[in-house]
């Protein structure tokens, strides 16, 4: 189910550009014009909390959760083509009395107009849950402690250097088998918002 979630919303978010721009060009001059000019190559942490694994069984719990990106592996002048080079991620989810996770993977970004921008992100991750035959019933059985991470986040410009992104994560345990008895694996899914500076 969340699956289709993260799916209906990246199709939403994609929608978005092809509205952004109803203004007509003059003649001669090109349909399309870029937002703003290609950032400069730059790093940037990110910072906030998330609810965690809302309706589930660790529904009620919050998440600390940081994050570092790297820069663009190279740069481009055209943002639809800037959109498919990756950011290195490497981040983590910490709760304290429920499933936490680190990983670390890859993050695309678009810019849908100057102080607005949307991301999917993919990545290996890891994660300290239960996996044994006795879980508590506020913990989630995870069934393994490898498995994916993935993510759609709406962002907003606050200034040249600060950011606000709200975002949809998800811990993936496809491939992994429950014990016997316990329910079915399943990984935390957490919505929440982080405030990121650019360095």
């Amino acid at each position: 189910m969340l699956r289709v979630v993260l799916l209906s919303l990246a199709g939403c978010l994609a929608a978005l550009p092809c509205t952004a721009q109803s203004q007509t060009a003059p003649a001669g001059a090109s349909s399309y014009a870029p937002a703003t000019e290609a950032p400069a190559a730059a790093w940037e942490a990110r910072l906030g909390g998330a609810f965690a694994d809302l309706g589930g069984r660790e529904n009620g719990l919050f998440n600390l959760s940081g994050e570092v990106l790297s820069p663009r592996l190279f740069q481009l002048q055209d943002r639809i083509a800037s959109a498919f080079i990756p950011r290195f991620n490497l981040g983590s989810s910490i709760n304290l009395n429920g499933t936490r996770y680190a990983y670390a993977g890859a993050t695309w970004t678009f810019d849908i107009g100057r102080d607005v921008f949307v991301e999917a992100s993919l990545a290996a991750a890891l994660n300290d849950g239960k996996t044994g035959g006795v879980v508590p019933e506020n913990r989630l059985s995870v069934g393994c402690n490898a498995g994916t991470r993935e993510a759609a986040a709406l962002g907003f410009r606050l200034s040249r250097s600060w950011s606000l992104v709200t975002t949809l994560e998800h811990f993936s345990t496809a491939g992994c088998s429950g014990q016997p008895g316990t329910a079915s694996p399943r990984g935390p899914a957490n919505i929440g918002a982080r405030i990121g500076y650019t360095f």
